[in-house]
C-alpha cells in the first residue's frame, strides 16, 4: 500500500475544496436543539432559515445518536447536504454519493434489474440493513425517494456498537426536511431527455399560526422512459410530517410516507464466455411486459424530552411495510448461457414478497463531570421485529429465444406457451422468516484533558431468526431457527493538539450472521469483523477548508465457507474456514471560499482472501474498485451584475473492478469449470451545471456524462447494466 502514499500527497497538495456549508456565525448553530431540524429555537422563538456551509465538518452527524463533534469522533463521516442535493439535481442515491470519496456501485446480483441500487464501501455492500432513514433502518428493496431529503449522512466502518447487525463498510442516515413554523414552500418540475418528468410539491408553516404545532408536506410524481429500449418507470409519493411543540423542554415529530413505484425490470446487456458484449446502450433483453411493482409505507414518532440542561431523552417508534412483485424475464446466463452467436434462451421469474417492520428505541444523552474531566454519556436500547413473506414460483427456463444482437425478434417459442403472451406461473414456496432483534448500549467519551479524548462503548445485541418454508409440491414445511447472543466493543482515543486538528485511533467490531450448520448439523456461530482506524481531521482559515485522511485495516477472520471434507458436496454444510482483508486509505478535502464551493476525494481500497479452502490466498474479491476519486466545483455570483448565476462542474472516477464469478479450486461441475472473473476498465465521467435565480425562480441545467464515457457495472450473476449516455435534465422551481 505504500506505493500510493504519493497518490494521496499530491491529492492533499493540490485539492482545495469545500463540502457543503459552515455556518455564518458560529454561535448561532447552538440555538438549536439537537434533534430539532425546524426554524425554532429552544425558547420557542422562530429564527430565519440558516443556512448551513460546513455540513462535513461543524455538522453533528445524527447517526452517531450521540452529541459529539465531528472533530471529536474517532471515526470518518460525511454529511451531504441540502444546496449540494438541489445543486446537482440529484434523484437516487448513486448520484449524491458521487460526493462522497469510497462509495460505489457493488455488484450483489439482488440490486441488478433496475429496482434497487446497491452501495458499497470499502470491500462490503451497505444493503437494505445498512441504510437509514432519521435513524430507522429501511427495507432496500425499493429504491428510496429523495425529494423529500434535507440532507444524506455517512458513517463509515463499524457501527455496531449502536445498531447491531450492520456491515463493516459504513452506514447511511438519509435526514428528511422537517416541519417549520413560518409559513413557505416550494414547487418544482424536472424534465429529463426520454420523456421524463417529475413535479414537486413542498409546503410548510404553523397549524393555524400556532406556535405549538407545525407541519410539512412534501409530494413528487415521476414518469418516463429510459435510455434503455422499453424500460418505463412511474413513481408517486407522499411525506407529511408534523411537530408538536408540547413545551419548552418536550417536542414530538411525527413523520410519515408513501412510495408506490411501477417500472419495468431491466437486467441489462449479456456476456458470452464471461466477456463484457458491447451491444448499443439502448439494447433491451427482457420482456416488455415484465414489472416490477413495489409499495411502502411508513410511519415514525420521535420524542425528545430535555430532562436538565445537560441530559435529554428521545423516545423512537417506527412502523414500515412493503410489498413487491416481480415477473421479468431470469437474468442474463443465470440458467441458460448466451450462445457464441448470440442465441439466448429466455426464462421467466415470478417473486411476491411482503414484510411489517417495527422498532422501538431510546436513548439518554447526558455531560456530567467527575473532577476534572467531562463525560458525554449515551445510553440506549432498541429492539425491532420483521415478519417477511417470500413467495416463489416455479422458474420457466424455456418461454422463448432471441438473439442478443437483434432483441425485438422472438423465435423457437415453447409449445407450451404458444397462444400466451404472459404464462401463468406455478407456485414453489412460501417462507415465512421472523427476525428479533434486541440490544443495550452505552458509550462515553471521556475528555481527560482539552487535547486528549477517550470513546470507550459496549453492546450487547440478541438476535433471533425463524423460517418456515413450504414446498408446495410436497405440502412439506421446514422450520430453521436460530439465535445470537453478541457482545460488541469500540475503543477510540483522540489527540487535539489544536481546537481544529485531532488525530485518532480507533477499534470496532461488527459481526455476521451465518446461515447453515457444521459437519455436525449444528448451527453455525456468528462471524466476527475486526476494524481498526487510524485518521487526522483538521480544518483551515476559521474552517473554511476542511482536510481529512483516514486509514483503515478491516480484518473478517472467521469467514464461512462450504466444508469440503469427507467428500460433502452439499453448500449448507459450512465451516469458519475462511478469512479475507479491507485495507485502504481515504481523503477528503473540502473548502468554501465566498461563492465557490470545492468538493474533493480520493480512496484507495485493497481486499483480497487472506485464508480459504476454495480460494487462493491473495484473491481479490469482486466489485470492489482500488481507486475512486470525485471532484466538484460550484461558483454563484453573489454580488455582479450576474447575481444569481451558478456554475458547476463535477467528475467522478470508478476504478478497474472485477464483476462475474471466481472459479473455485476444487471446480467439478461444468458450469463452476466454466466461470471467469470479468475485469471492467475504470470510467471518469464529468458532469457540467448552470442556474440562475432571480427572485423566487430558479432554472437548473445539468448535462451529465459530458464526454458520453461508455462503461458497465457487472454483478454477480454476470447481469451487465452500462452506465447512462450523455443526458440533460433542467428543473424549473418557485419558492414562496
Amino acid at each position: 500500500m505504500c506505493k500510493y502514499i504519493p497518490i494521496v500527497a499530491i491529492a492533499l497538495t493540490l485539492s482545495t475544496s469545500v463540502f457543503g456549508q459552515v455556518n455564518k456565525n458560529d454561535d448561532q448553530e447552538e440555538l438549536y436543539a439537537f434533534n430539532n431540524d425546524t426554524v425554532k429555537n429552544k425558547k420557542g422563538e422562530t429564527l430565519k432559515e440558516v443556512i448551513i456551509i460546513s455540513q462535513q465538518q461543524k455538522t453533528i452527524v445524527k447517526s452517531g445518536k450521540a452529541n459529539i463533534k465531528p472533530l471529536d469522533l474517532p471515526q470518518a463521516s460525511m454529511v451531504i447536504g441540502k444546496e449540494t442535493i438541489k445543486q446537482q439535481q440529484i434523484l437516487r442515491l448513486s448520484e449524491a454519493l458521487k460526493n462522497a470519496n469510497g462509495i460505489y456501485v457493488s455488484g450483489a446480483s439482488n440490486a441488478s434489474g433496475n429496482n434497487q441500487e446497491e452501495l458499497g464501501s470499502r470491500g462490503f455492500t451497505f444493503s437494505g440493513g445498512n441504510t437509514f432513514k432519521n435513524g430507522v433502518r429501511i427495507n432496500g428493496s425499493i429504491i428510496p425517494e429523495a425529494s423529500s431529503l434535507e440532507s444524506i449522512e455517512i458513517l463509515k466502518g463499524s457501527s455496531a456498537l449502536l445498531y447491531g447487525n450492520v456491515a463493516p463498510g459504513g452506514i447511511l442516515n438519509l435526514i428528511t426536511k422537517k416541519p417549520r413554523f413560518d409559513h413557505g414552500g416550494e414547487l418544482s418540475f424536472r424534465a429529463t431527455e426520454y420523456n421524463f418528468f417529475k413535479p414537486t410539491v413542498d409546503v410548510y408553516g404553523a397549524v393555524n399560526n400556532s406556535n405549538t404545532v407545525a407541519y410539512r408536506f412534501i409530494s413528487s410524481y415521476e414518469q418516463g422512459n429510459s435510455f434503455r429500449d422499453d424500460v418505463q418507470t412511474k413513481r408517486i409519493y407522499f411525506n407529511p410530517s408534523f411537530l408538536l411543540d408540547i413545551s419548552a423542554k418536550t417536542n414530538i415529530i411525527i413523520e410519515a410516507d408513501y412510495t408506490k413505484d411501477n417500472r419495468t425490470p431491466d437486467f441489462g446487456l449479456a456476456t458470452i464466455d464471461y466477456e463484457v458484449i458491447e451491444l448499443p446502450r439502448n439494447a433491451f433483453l427482457g420482456f416488455n411486459w415484465g414489472k416490477f411493482d413495489s409499495e411502502q409505507v411508513g410511519f415514525t414518532t420521535t420524542i425528545n424530552h430535555d430532562l436538565s440542561k445537560n441530559w435529554q431523552l428521545k423516545g423512537l417508534f417506527s412502523y414500515q411495510g412493503y410489498n413487491t412483485n416481480l415477473l421479468s424475464s431470469l437474468r442474463p446466463n443465470a440458467t441458460n448461457l448466451v450462445q457464441s452467436n448470440g442465441d439466448w434462451t429466455r426464462g421467466v421469474q415470478k417473486t411476491d414478497t411482503e414484510q411489517d417492520y417495527n422498532l422501538v428505541e431510546a436513548d439518554l444523552n447526558g455531560t456530567f463531570k467527575t473532577g476534572k474531566i467531562k463525560h458525554t454519556l449515551l445510553f440506549g436500547a432498541d429492539a425491532d421485529q420483521s415478519n417477511t413473506t417470500t413467495l416463489a414460483y416455479k422458474n420457466i427456463v424455456w418461454f422463448d429465444k432471441i438473439n442478443i444482437y437483434n432483441p425485438q425478434v422472438s423465435f423457437d417459442k415453447n409449445p407450451i406457451y404458444t397462444n400466451a403472451d404472459i404464462p401463468s406461473m406455478e407456485k414453489n414456496t412460501n417462507a415465512l422468516a421472523n427476525v428479533k432483534r434486541a440490544g443495550v448500549y452505552f458509550q462515553d467519551l471521556i475528555e481527560v484533558t482539552q487535547k486528549v479524548k477517550v470513546l470507550a462503548g459496549l453492546r450487547y445485541s440478541y438476535l433471533e431468526n425463524t423460517t418456515n418454508t413450504l414446498t408446495y409440491s410436497t405440502s412439506a414445511t421446514v422450520e430453521t431457527k436460530t439465535n445470537d447472543n453478541i457482545v460488541s466493543p469500540k475503543l477510540g482515543v483522540v489527540f487535539q493538539p489544536t481546537k481544529t486538528n485531532s488525530v485518532f485511533a480507533s477499534y470496532s467490531d461488527s459481526f455476521v450472521l451465518n446461515t447453515g450448520t457444521d459437519i455436525n448439523l449444528k448451527a453455525l456461530p456468528h462471524s466476527t469483523i475486526n476494524q481498526y482506524e487510524l485518521g487526522v481531521k483538521n480544518e483551515f482559515f476559521k474552517g473554511h477548508l476542511v482536510a481529512n485522511v483516514t486509514t483503515y485495516l478491516i480484518d473478517y477472520s472467521n469467514l464461512a465457507q462450504t466444508d469440503f471434507s469427507n467428500g460433502n458436496t452439499n453448500t449448507n454444510i459450512k465451516e469458519l474456514a475462511g478469512a479475507y482483508q479491507s485495507k485502504g486509505v481515504e481523503v477528503d478535502i473540502t473548502s468554501q471560499h465566498k461563492g465557490l464551493k470545492l468538493i474533493a476525494g480520493y480512496s484507495f481500497n485493497e481486499t483480497q482472501y487472506t485464508k480459504s479452502n476454495i480460494y487462493d490466498k491473495g484473491t481479490h474479491l469482486r466489485f470492489s474498485p482500488k481507486h475512486t476519486a470525485n471532484a466538484s466545483a460550484f461558483y454563484t455570483f453573489e454580488k455582479s451584475k450576474l447575481k444569481g448565476l451558478e456554475l458547476g462542474l463535477q467528475s467522478t472516477y470508478i476504478g478497474e473492478r472485477l464483476g462475474g464469478r471466481l472459479k473455485p479450486n476444487n471446480a467439478s461441475t461444468p458450469a463452476e469449470l466454466a466461470r471467469k472473473p470479468i475485469p471492467v476498465d475504470g470510467f471518469l465521467q464529468f458532469d457540467a451545471s448552470v442556474g440562475y435565480a432571480i427572485k423566487n425562480f430558479t432554472i437548473r441545467a445539468k448535462l451529465a456524462n459530458l464526454g458520453n464515457v461508455v462503461s458497465y457495472y457487472v454483478y454477480d450473476d454476470n447481469t451487465v447494466t452500462p452506465i447512462a449516455p450523455r443526458m440533460l435534465t433542467t428543473t424549473l422551481s418557485y419558492k414562496f
